[in-house]
């Protein structure tokens, strides 16, 4: 297995602001190495959907496939819980894999048979791509004390930014050459890797002798499993800080889909007004759009990377996790806020940037990380049911108000104070979420916080 070497891990360190200790260091890059190659391998799966559905089903459809997602996981969710409870954690996150290394291999096969599978591919794309890294982060966070994870997950989460743009370049580079079946197979290699990065991970981390009571025990012998067998719907139904959780996690969705509503009517707009007066003005118009979007995702994925190598690990250790939980959602409130008093296209690209780039690296480090102190059980299976499910039922939020707000006839500021409303009450759901988050860490040592969840 290829590791970076030394003197490069550590010339990282350095440059993230992360502390690793002695021991620690071969765990993580194997973390970090898997994280690469998972990431990698779902941007290039990104990217050759687009082709596969749009040249069989068209731009409709893809908005139905977003629909038929989120009823999936309603079923799926209770079913990966009911496994759960059946299978040692360390095992079940090889097994999701393993099944989704399977489902690429069918896909391969039947297109290359000639059969239509752009649909269901983008269907099955969307519940890969939050379960998949959802396992991820579970196993981590069980091996993890939280000391751990606020140190060490910016860190590894550098991973996965530099494989989302390792991952899009393959696929601009490779489709032209491999075409989308093939690419997919090498994606399919890739998730292989992973599954070996994260077993040695679990391996090395390990035999640290430093890992949680539940990891040790069922590192020994491997019998101990998820005791509660409610299923994640239940468990996050019944608790508040899970609750809080996912609260956050929908409107960190709502507000960011609807922005990028936003940013779609502007640039449709702009693009007309340029295209006037061109010979073809279809032609003019979708070339104006793909101009910005270009210009627009590598604006993003640059701050991105800057954010999780520079400012994630120092924010984490010099403000806290607590405190860092206002940062994106302050942002937004300034941003949607200017955007409400002057709806031009430059300033809501500027405010779609920085919005991403900080949910992409320190807002999803965030999310990660609130789980470190939960128990087994929410590490996997509340926290499957938040990362799938709630995700989408974001998205689905977010085009319920915009069906609403295009019947009210909004336009784009209307959305914008739509969108400062309900940052409103997503600041006060975070102040919340970080007293209980405080309280967790308070009563830490002695009998657990009223209504939070604890260790086996």
């Amino acid at each position: 297995m290829v590791l970076m070497p030394v003197h490069a891990a550590r010339a990282l360190e350095r440059l993230a602001g992360a502390e690793i200790g002695a021991g620690e260091w071969r765990a993580v890059l194997r973390f970090v190495t898997g994280l690469f190659l998972l990431l990698t391998a779902y941007y290039i799966l990104k990217v050759i959907r687009e082709p596969l559905i749009l040249a069989t089903d068209g731009a409709v459809s893809r908005s139905y496939a977003r629909a038929v997602q989120a009823g999936l996981l309603v079923a799926l969710v209770p079913l990966y819980s009911a496994v759960a409870n059946r299978i040692a954690p360390s095992a079940l996150v090889q097994y999701v894999f393993l099944f989704f290394v399977a489902c690429l291999l069918a896909f391969t096969g039947l297109g290359r048979a000639g059969v239509p599978v752009g649909f269901a591919f983008f269907v099955w794309l969307g519940i890969f791509s939050t379960m998949s890294i959802a396992q991820f982060w579970s196993l981590a966070n069980d091996l993890l004390t939280e000391a751990e994870g606020e140190r060490l997950f910016p860190l590894i989460a550098i991973g996965g930014t530099l494989g989302a743009i390792a991952g899009a370049q393959i696929a601009a580079q490779g489709i032209p050459v491999m075409g989308p079946f093939g690419l997919m197979l090498f994606a399919a290699l890739l998730l292989v890797g992973c599954m070996a990065c994260t077993a040695s991970a679990t391996r090395a981390w390990r035999l640290r002798g430093t890992g949680t009571a539940s990891v040790a025990t069922d590192a020994a012998g491997g019998s101990r499993v998820v005791h509660d067998p409610r299923s994640g719907f239940t468990l996050l139904l019944g608790d508040r800080y899970l609750l809080l959780i996912a609260c956050a996690v929908l409107f960190v969705n709502v507000v960011n889909t609807t922005g990028d509503y936003m940013l779609a009517e502007l640039v449709s707009r702009s693009a007309s007004a340029a295209a006037a007066g061109a010979a073809d003005v279809q032609l003019a118009r979708r070339i104006y759009i793909g101009v910005f979007y270009g210009n627009f995702q590598t604006a993003v994925s640059v701050l991105t990377s800057l954010a999780q190598l520079l400012l994630v690990a120092r924010l984490f250790r010099w403000a806290g996790l607590e405190r860092a939980l206002f940062v994106l959602p302050m942002f937004v409130l300034m941003g949607y806020g200017a955007v409400a008093l002057l709806p031009m296209l430059g300033l809501l690209a500027v405010v779609k940037v920085i919005e991403n780039s900080t949910e992409y690296s320190l807002q999803n480090t965030l999310q990660q990380a609130l789980f470190l102190p939960t128990s087994r059980d929410a590490k996997y299976k509340a926290k499957a049911a938040i990362d799938t499910f709630v995700v989408r039922a974001g998205d689905v939020g977010s085009a319920a108000l915009v069906f609403l707000g295009t019947q009210l006839a909004l336009g784009v500021r209307g959305f914008a104070v739509a969108n400062v409303v309900i940052t409103l009450l997503w600041l006060a759901l975070v102040w919340r979420l970080a007293r209980r988050h405080h309280a967790i860490g308070s009563y830490r040592g002695g009998a657990p916080a009223p209504g939070t969840v604890t260790g086996d």
